[in-house]
């Protein structure tokens, strides 16, 4: 499980590159994980709603995709092992259009499998640079709607002398979540045939 969440991560850090017409002249990456065993709540079958307590008490309700197979397997009471990552990448390059795209992937356990699966969804925006304010550290950026906001640029941010009006700002943010269901005694349940 682990393996396939971040595989779909690094796919989609690596469109931010990939997506510009040269390498990124300056780039960021952050990634923020957790991991926690949760409790079916639960589960509406019709609409698909789940709603499920982490270990702090405290609950959360998502909808099921459509993909998931198995809801005929899954009753309140039943502990899922989940996984939660959230990657945000920032890249500079010279020159660009703005632009968005995003997209979703799931990978669920097949029919009368385990319940489980893995959910990844990217969103991928590029600014336009429009304005620069050397001296407060604020560049001002265009999003693909035309909207413009005004960033203040850290003094970390050490290509900030290199930026020009014109230039792009890529931003992709990746959210992840895996879940699968866990066996009575506490340990991941396994499909593999022995």
């Amino acid at each position: 499980m682990k393996r396939i969440l971040f595989a779909a991560i690094l796919t989609s850090l690596t469109a931010i590159s990939t997506a510009a017409d040269k390498p990124p002249q300056a780039s960021a990456v952050a990634v923020q994980e957790s991991e926690a065993i949760v409790e079916l709540v639960s589960i509406d079958r019709k609409t698909r709603h789940a709603t499920v307590r982490g270990p702090t008490g405290a609950t959360f309700t998502f909808v099921v995709p459509a993909e998931a197979q198995n809801l005929d397997r899954v009753k309140p009471g039943d502990k899922f092992k989940a996984r939660y990552t959230e990657a945000l990448a920032l890249s500079l390059n010279k020159g660009g259009v703005a632009s968005e795209s995003g997209g979703r992937t799931v990978k669920v356990a097949p029919k009368g499998g385990t319940p489980g699966g893995t959910i990844v969804q990217t969103k991928q925006i590029t600014a336009l640079i429009t304005a620069i304010d050397r001296p407060t550290r604020t560049i001002t950026v265009q999003g693909p709607q035309k909207n413009e906001m005004a960033l203040k640029v850290a003094d970390e941010v050490k290509s900030f002398d290199d930026m020009a009006v014109g230039d792009t700002i890529g931003i992709t943010y990746v959210e992840a979540v895996a879940l699968q269901m866990m066996a009575e005694g506490g340990s991941a349940k396994s499909d593999a045939k022995k």
